[in-house]
């Protein structure tokens, strides 16, 4: 069997899908380099002589971009790859940790808050003070403009999820999903409903994002585990789970979980529902040779995972049948 644990020459330091999943980005040691997911093809690539990127998001499929350079972590770029040329900068306090952009807005991670400027003028609308999270754990989703719709972070309490929408609707919940730290957070593709990973990587949540009811509850593993991302599907009845054991899980998301806990509360019950007492395990699982960190989305029935070490891979996911096929395996960073 192949081994796919060496690094590659160029060093892969951060990885992001953009908006649609349409294409991915690199941030690497010397530069960056844009990629389609789906089918694969290379898009265009810039090299930095003097500095690597070690995070970067792409605006859509267009040439504007946030990144953070190795040589200064606290500050904030956005890049226009038509010109060749910062076209605006902020300066932060601490390290950025996580960028999200959108046609309206961008979204800064810094180890204990979270801005939103208006990308426009750069203008700070937003502040969000949270739990320390070096690794910049944060799920937003879009509206389809491509404007910022959900936002979920961790709260400034340990185990403590903030959800705030920025649509005509707005509203924050602030709750607690869990007695230790916060890992991975995903939002579901309409910002409805938020899986949340323990920091221990056992046990993923899935909660109702304006109820704050507890829907689902699934168990990963019994032992320890870094959660690297974590995905649904577009029919949103599966949630794929990647972690530092080499594993894919797939969780099964009931069409009716959201109902039958409504019910259930009408009558008295319990407020964790009908899933949400119960660990589900896995409806299927399949092997990656690799522990590295990657990312994961799924594009139909077919899952896309991006490895740090600059390794694609794609499988089909069928439900019905039970099975995972891996379709493409291709090392694109040479």
């Amino acid at each position: 069997m192949t081994s796919y644990q060496k690094s590659d020459i160029l060093e892969l330091n951060c990885l992001s899908f953009n908006r649609k999943k349409t294409c991915f980005s690199c941030g690497l040691s010397s530069g960056f380099k844009i990629y389609n997911t789906s089918p694969f093809q290379k898009r265009f690539k810039r090299k930095f002589e003097s500095y690597g990127i070690t995070q970067l998001e792409l605006l859509g499929s267009s040439n504007i971009m946030t990144f953070v350079r190795s040589s200064t972590p606290n500050k904030l770029t956005v890049w226009d790859d038509y010109q060749s040329q910062d076209i605006a900068e902020l300066n932060f306090e601490t390290k950025i940790t996580a960028l999200k952009i959108f046609m309206d807005k961008i979204v800064v991670c810094c180890s204990d808050s979270i801005t939103v400027y208006r990308l426009t003028d750069l203008e700070s609308l937003d502040r969000i003070n949270t739990y320390p999270n070096p690794q910049g754990f944060i799920s937003v989703r879009e509206n389809a403009e491509e404007q910022l719709k959900v936002l979920a972070v961790p709260g400034t309490k340990r185990g403590e999820i903030v959800i705030k929408s920025y649509t005509d609707n707005s509203y924050t919940n602030v709750f607690k999903v869990f007695d230790q730290q916060l890992g991975q957070i995903q939002l579901n593709k309409d910002g409805t409903m938020v899986a949340v990973s323990s920091i221990e990587g056992t046990l993923i949540r899935v909660f109702d994002c304006k109820t704050k009811v507890l829907l689902l509850q699934f168990r990963r593993g019994k032992k320890k585990a870094n959660i690297y991302s974590m995905a649904f599907n577009e029919e949103e009845n599966i949630l794929a789970v990647t972690s530092n054991r080499g594993s894919i899980h797939f969780f099964n998301v009931p069409s009716d979980a959201r109902e039958a806990t409504k019910k259930k509360k009408e009558k008295g019950g319990i407020s964790y529902g009908k899933y949400g007492m119960k660990k589900e395990r896995g409806v299927l699982k399949t092997n990656l040779t690799n522990t590295l960190p990657n990312i994961i989305t799924f594009i139909g029935n077919e899952l896309i995972v991006i490895i740090k070490n600059g390794w694609y891979f794609k499988f089909l996911v069928d439900k019905k049948r039970g099975n995972v096929v891996q379709k493409e395996e291709l090392l694109f960073l040479k």
